[in-house]
């Protein structure tokens, strides 16, 4: 890939890449257009397979890889200006955010021990040792403009979330959509992990043979008849487990909206890499925060909506939450038991194009 036009584009792009997504979707475009890098949906790679390029799950990466950018470009001196949803006729699709440079000096390699870098999921248990409180108090400090996060570590709270992300559970795995995108993203063998997307099997912290079992109920008609047994329910009991055991769950919300999204998925990774630096392990649970949207957008199924409702005001009161306030993410936090395989990324190449390059 060439690098003499525009030095510093490339390791922000690669610090943009290493933000978290929704089942390691990568969501992202990177164009620099001789003056910007900015950053869009990839339709022609995940439309369709993942959440569109408005769901707040969506924007949360965004947010997320924007935080990255800025982040890596004050580890490396790059003065540059932030712009939300930029004007599209400067790059070939609609972008959530582009960065102007100051100028055009060569830029080092970022640094492969940058705490960015390192940022990763761990869904393995964790020790049951509570999170210190000079930790606890930085985390409950960070703020991007609205937004915020809070720390529960009591088993009364630890409890009401468990309750919580059973319920949105049980939901999730009866719906048809959800199912097929995570059966989608799902990499079984050694060949399919080299895609370097989705999810690697072996990050998923299953029981002996959990990953064959994943694979038998990802036909959709198969897992609608065992549902009818009630599946959902004993899946939606070991996906909410590991909440309950904490030994902290923390809790990002705000208002609602396309720049408060894009804001707490600033957070949410300023909070990620700083619990990652202090030696705490973070599982990322998005469950509720995707029923509380559907069911704003009304995507829930009509025989699943009496269960969603119950959910939506369990979780508005359980979480204090304004008219228009919406939670964003439950990140289950402690000190790991063992170290987690971690997601691949796509070679930088598929997700950045240089469009100085078509002139």
């Amino acid at each position: 890939m060439p690098t003499t036009s525009f030095p510093p584009a490339i390791p922000l792009a690669k610090a943009g890449h290493a933000a978290p997504s929704a089942d390691n979707s990568q969501p992202w475009h990177f164009w620099w257009n001789g003056e910007r890098l900015g950053i869009g949906y990839d339709h022609k790679r995940v439309d369709g397979r993942t959440f569109a390029a408005d769901d707040p799950a969506t924007l949360l990466a965004m947010g997320a890889a924007i935080e990255n950018i800025v982040a890596a470009a004050e580890e490396l001196q790059i003065p540059l200006d932030l712009e939300l949803f930029p004007s599209q006729e400067r790059f070939p699709a609609p972008c959530y955010a582009a960065f102007r440079f100051h100028s055009e000096a060569v830029c080092p390699p970022l640094p492969e021990q940058l705490p960015l870098l390192q940022r990763h999921t761990n869904r393995f248990p964790y020790r049951k040792e509570p999170l210190p409180n000079t930790v606890k108090r930085k985390v409950e400090a960070l703020r991007e403009e609205e937004t915020k996060i809070e720390l529960f570590q009591d088993k009364e709270s630890l409890e009401r979330i468990h309750g919580l992300v059973r319920m949105a559970s049980q939901i999730r795995f009866q719906t048809r959509e959800v199912h097929e995108w995570l059966a989608d993203c799902l990499r079984f063998s050694a060949e399919d992990v080299k895609k370097a997307d989705g999810l690697d099997v072996r990050t998923l912290a299953l029981p002996p043979g959990g990953d064959l079992f994943l694979r038998w109920i990802g036909e959709w008609k198969r897992m609608e008849r065992l549902n009818r047994l009630g599946l959902y329910t004993l899946m939606a009991r070991a996906d909410a487990a590991p909440v309950a055991k904490g030994p902290a769950i923390g809790v990002i919300k705000g208002p609602k909206g396309r720049e408060s999204s894009l804001a707490a998925g600033r957070l949410l990774v300023r909070a990620w890499t700083l619990l990652n630096e202090a030696g705490l392990a973070v599982h990322p649970y998005y469950v509720v925060s995707d029923q509380l949207h559907r069911w704003s957008e009304k995507k829930i199924p009509e025989r699943l909506k009496t269960a969603a409702g119950s959910l939506v005001e369990e979780a508005r009161s359980s979480f204090a939450l304004g008219k228009d306030e919406t939670l964003y993410m439950l990140l289950r936090i402690g000190y790991p038991t063992r170290e987690a395989p971690r997601s691949r990324r796509l070679p930088l190449e598929a997700v950045f194009t240089d469009l100085t390059a078509r002139r």
